[in-house]
């Protein structure tokens, strides 16, 4: 198991709405884990997510951010991924491509895809800035 390291992109004191989740059990599968409303002009900075119980065998467990229902990933291999078997922050390829809000937006997050048994104590902060 490999144990990474925090790398946060946003600097100290700037996220000003961060929308938070837990789950203290195996993460399963869906769309739509938790959703807020947005009450802001905001920019997504960053998205956080770590779990410290390993998932085992199959495949990654892999995140996904949405504002009303549409991927802020549109390159898919961005999405926040844990390889299958280890603990710590998950790990983002690229930024998110669509990353603009507006009040009224809904923001919610899915789990795409896990291994054979999901990650546990998983935690996900999505961080936004106004502007």
């Amino acid at each position: 198991m490999t144990d990474f390291p925090v790398t946060v992109r946003i600097p100290r004191g700037v996220a000003e709405h961060v929308f938070e989740d837990y789950s203290n059990g195996a993460i399963t599968a869906a769309a739509n884990k938790r959703e807020w409303i947005c009450t802001f002009y905001g920019r997504l900075v960053d998205v956080i997510c770590d779990s410290e119980v390993a998932g085992s065998g199959g495949v990654s467990d892999i995140v996904d951010v949405n504002i009303n229902g549409t991927t802020v990933y549109t390159t898919q291999a961005n999405r926040p991924t844990l390889l299958v078997g280890n603990t710590g922050m998950f790990t983002e390829a690229g930024e998110p491509e669509i990353n603009t809000v507006v009040p009224g937006d809904i923001i919610s997050y899915d789990i795409d895809q896990i291994a054979t048994t999901g990650s546990a104590r998983f935690k996900i902060s999505i961080c936004f800035i106004e502007r």
